[in-house]
């Protein structure tokens, strides 16, 4: 009879919260073949402080494996007496690379990785640890956002002075008291309710009584992230809160809950250390699942004193998720990988750049103009994608269209070449379907405020020669995925309408973002393969809704900044690119695209970028001169630019993936014909990045 290995798991976690576990995930059927949820649970040592161990039988047909660790919590949904906990995914390590176990250079009698004490998140001299993502249907991620004047006061003794504010999660079903110290745990599950209101309040001289509660409750603790302070990555709530001051503080708290309709939040009012004030966001308060609500505020006296103004946010499960096991598998994960290059990264804008706003050949954001900033050497294209009224993908910029209607002779009609009288009517491409782009003639957006005679095409509607799939405007997603260059990469810029500086609205009406992005993610995930993919977007919480969706593809911010050129954004993320960097870090994206404009005034958010580690690509027109190309390089090497007419005036090349490939190839095919050990070889050159 073979024999089997025993395989030994040991991990200390430094930072664990009393409630959570570790388990470990990998390749063999026992570690779950990679989907978290059949993870192998480790157990708490008593002796060693957060230590964890396990020992998993291993077949001796098995020569190696990989795998990672994980931090979970359970959640009760509590929905009758046979709900079962949920499991929530905490942190996981996300190295690029998974661990590997040799078995032949580890075993020692038949047991396997003795001895070894592994620390979380820490591999091949690398530290990297993420945010799980949604895992579960029941499972929500709940985003408060506490910011510009959301403080006002209407009782003179309360205004005027500086709150520290602390967001506290409950049951409405319970009469739930709780804290995050509680030292009681009961096998896996965490305890962590104590006294936090009701134990400074009575009624009539008596304590106020706890009523039973379920072993779990439905809701994670919540944790704070400070967009305006210099660390803004999330992380515990101080005892008595956080400093809170009108336009100057920007808060975002966030919780997790299995139980969504039953989750309300309690706001309290420190100041001098002493709560002196109280607020409720209950469930009936958050209508959908994006927006704001006004709470007022109770003070000491159980009279209103005031109210907050609060914008949340709720992240779902992907839709597309329960259809793609591969969405939740852990063997591999790029959303925070990035090979840094001593090469600059070129990015092709809308393929070849903006054809209806400069006088470029290629129409932009055509499967065409993609193919051709490729084979002029782009080692990524910019593409912009958005909806139609029947939940289709285009690739297309703008958000409104001018479609052309013929009518009767009038002053303000515009005779044709053929003496036709036509007029043209504004119209937001998501009010209309797929077929209708395909039928009417528009004229681009910019013919609205533009000279009829301007040199520069701002006919929408192809030509007689546009007739191919390749060279037609509104190509879908699908079609971009299958039919340009495998050997580019993609940044897929997701264009969601937000709120400008001065009231206006880029695009009024529009999806609910979870099922916008949804649709979106589900499209790629059927038709991407293996492509390199970036996904950016202005919209800060589209940015967090990609990844607490999916955790593949990576994310980056894009942002406006200080600007002069453009029409600002009202949310001061996109408006600032300092805290656009805050922002980025505090959720975990890849990185930012900033705008060249700020950035040649003042760098100091590319010193922000530098300090957590992002990565950093750069848009905007003034990348149209050679000369600031090379300062961006030079002087702030940023990992990429972003920018029109790519590989014009210039000697043909590769992108730096085809050329990386063959270098690749050509040194695996050296070490064939010199190594003795082909199989090693190969081994050694499938880790090469």
């Amino acid at each position: 009879m073979d024999q089997e290995y025993k395989a030994h798991f040991k991990v200390h976690c430094a930072e664990i919260k009393e409630w959570e576990r570790i388990h470990v995930v990998g390749s063999l059927p026992v570690l779950g073949e990679w989907n978290p949820r059949k993870s192998f649970p480790l157990i708490k040592l008593d002796n060693e402080e957060n230590t964890f161990h396990a020992i998993v039988t291993v077949p001796s047909a098995v020569k190696e494996f990989q795998f990672r660790y994980l931090r979970v919590m359970y959640l009760d949904p509590s929905e009758n007496s046979l709900s079962e906990p949920v499991m929530v995914l905490s942190k996981w390590e996300t190295l690029y690379n998974p661990r590997t176990c040799l078995i032949g250079v580890e075993s020692r009698n038949g047991v396997v990785r003795n001895n070894m004490i592994d620390e979380f998140g820490s591999y091949g001299g690398r530290t990297q640890i993420s945010d799980g993502w949604i895992l579960n249907e029941k499972e929500n991620v709940v985003y408060f956002r506490i910011h510009g004047e959301a403080l006002k006061f209407f009782a003179k003794s309360y205004a005027n002075r500086e709150y520290r504010l602390k967001v506290e999660p409950f049951d409405v079903r319970y009469s739930e008291m709780f804290s995050y110290t509680h030292k009681e745990i009961n096998d896996r599950r965490g305890i962590w309710r104590h006294s936090s209101v009701y134990a400074s309040m009575s009624i009539d001289g008596e304590d106020v009584v706890n009523l039973p509660t379920p072993e779990l409750p439905c809701f994670s603790n919540t944790d704070l992230s400070v967009l305006t302070r210099e660390d803004p990555i999330f992380g515990d709530q101080y005892f008595n809160g956080s400093v809170f001051r009108n336009d100057q503080d920007y808060l975002v708290f966030r919780t997790r809950t299995v139980s969504l309709q039953n989750l309300a939040f309690r706001i309290e009012f420190y100041h001098k250390e002493k709560r002196c004030a109280l607020s409720y966001v209950l469930p009936s308060s958050m209508s959908g699942t994006h927006g704001a609500t006004v709470s007022p505020v109770i003070g000491l006296s159980s009279a209103p004193v005031g109210h907050i103004n609060v914008n949340y946010m709720i992240v779902k499960r992907s839709q597309y998720a329960e259809k793609n096991p591969e969405v939740d598998s852990m063997r591999e994960t790029f959303g925070r990988y990035w090979r840094k290059r001593n090469r600059m990264l070129q990015i092709g804008h809308r393929g070849m750049g903006s054809s209806y706003t400069k006088n470029i050949d290629q129409r932009e954001n055509t499967i065409f103009s993609l193919n051709e900033a490729a084979r002029r050497g782009a080692d990524y294209v910019e593409l912009d994608v958005q909806l139609t009224k029947d939940l289709k993908t285009v690739v297309y910029h703008d958000f409104h269209l001018l479609v052309t209607v013929a009518g009767r002779d009038s002053p303000s009609n515009t005779p044709t070449a053929g003496g036709e009288n036509k007029s043209l009517h504004e119209i937001a491409i998501k009010d209309l379907t797929l077929a209708q782009l395909k039928l009417l003639h528009f004229e681009h957006i910019s013919r609205a405020n533009g000279s009829p005679d301007s040199p520069v095409s701002l006919s929408v509607t192809p030509s007689k020669n546009e007739t191919d799939e390749l060279h037609v405007p509104f190509p879908s997603l699908a079609q971009v995925l299958r039919n340009v260059d495998e050997n580019v990469g993609l940044n897929i810029e997701i264009k969601y309408p937000m709120y400008m500086k001065d009231g206006s609205h880029e695009c009024e009406g529009y999806f609910e973002q979870n099922k916008f992005v949804d649709i979106i993610l589900a499209e790629v995930a059927e038709h991407a393969g293996n492509r390199r993919i970036v996904f950016s977007c202005f919209e800060p919480d589209i940015c967090t809704m990609i990844t607490k969706k999916q955790h593949k593809y990576p994310v980056s911010f894009l942002v406006v900044g200080a600007t002069n050129r453009y029409m600002p954004f009202q949310d001061i993320r996109s408006d600032c690119s300092k805290i656009a960097a805050n922002f980025a870090a505090g959720c975990e994206l890849l990185g930012v695209n900033f705008h060249s404009e700020e950035l040649l005034i003042d760098r100091n958010p590319i010193t922000i970028a530098d300090k957590y580690g992002l990565v950093k690509f750069v848009w905007g027109d003034d990348l149209n001169s050679k000369e600031v190309q090379k300062h961006f390089k030079e002087e702030m090497n940023v990992d990429g630019l972003i920018f029109d007419r790519i590989g014009e005036d210039e000697v043909m090349k590769q992108n730096v993936f085809v050329v990386e490939n063959h270098n690749r190839n050509s040194l695996f095919a050296r070490s064939q014909h010199n190594s003795r050990s082909p199989s090693m070889s190969r081994r050694c050159m499938s880790t090469v990045e």
